[in-house]
């Protein structure tokens, strides 16, 4: 099977080698690193990796959180990608294992394969307790109790062919409304793999990041159980906005890459 992995980077430059070794091994055999906005060594890095497997797409400003999986996603699919691995470049874990049982459940025909990155049970209170609490509404609100905290936004997850050709590729860009049409579309959405979010080895960020990525992941989860009630995008819940850092998402980007990759691909 002809398996990609897409590593959306911004100056991951500490950790990029890492992320792309573990994705090849893995079994992945395309590698595609988005790299946008990129000040620091990580472009080098992923052009001078000795591995023509390897590639990277560059966009000088930065594409804002999410817009690089859906570009990514685009590569991959028009280059013939029979399942798409999505990872974040700035984790240092020893994930080979976990993303190599991601990869393997596109043969068992998943449609969306999502990370379990709590498997001994959730954390309560403070940022962290927000946040599951939206991602299990979303799942209980799309009748995925099942699903329990998993989404698109935390942790490696992969998708299928046919997956880009149910979902529209800008929902790439708000993972929890992808996950949500997939539902909707009746495709085969599951959790494919376990590993404890501490395992991942995410950078740790500071300042007002994590509150802004919580507000983030809360607004999505709402807007997802917004969309696929059949109302409108809204990010709004209990007379708060939820924006986060949704405002930093450059859609203008999003589509004039698309159109050039579409221009110079041809037809499917």
């Amino acid at each position: 099977m002809n398996l990609w992995s897409v590593i959306p980077a911004q100056d991951e430059e500490r950790t990029i080698t890492h992320v792309i070794r573990e994705c090849l091994a893995a079994g992945s055999t395309r590698v595609i690193v988005v790299c946008n906005g990129t000040s620091d060594g990580t472009l080098d890095l992923v052009e001078g990796y000795p591995d023509n497997r390897v590639s990277a797409f560059w966009e000088p400003e930065p594409l804002g959180i999410d817009v690089p999986r859906a570009i990514g996603a685009v590569i991959a699919y028009r280059q013939g990608a029979d399942g798409i691995l999505f990872c974040d470049g700035d984790l240092s874990g020893n994930i080979a294992s976990h993303l190599s049982a991601l990869l393997a459940t596109t043969a068992w025909g998943y449609d969306l394969s999502l990370t379990d990155c709590y498997p001994k049970g959730f954390p309560s209170g403070g940022i962290a307790g927000r946040v599951i609490k939206a991602r299990l509404d979303l799942n209980s609100g799309i009748g995925r109790e099942d699903l329990g905290a998993a989404v698109m936004s935390h942790g490696p997850s992969c998708i299928s062919r046919k997956f880009m050709e149910s979902v529209p590729y800008q929902a790439l860009a708000i993972p929890p409304l992808a996950q949500a049409l997939a539902v909707k579309q009746g495709l085969n959405v599951k959790i494919g793999a376990s590993i404890a979010h501490g395992l991942l080895g995410s950078r740790e960020r500071r300042g007002n990041h994590p509150d802004k990525t919580a507000d983030l992941i809360i607004g999505d989860c709402i807007l997802a159980k917004s969309v696929f009630d059949g109302h409108l995008p809204v990010r709004c819940a209990n007379r708060r906005a939820y924006i986060g850092l949704d405002n930093t998402r450059r859609w203008d980007l999003l589509q004039y890459h698309v159109d050039r990759i579409i221009a110079q691909t041809g037809p499917l």
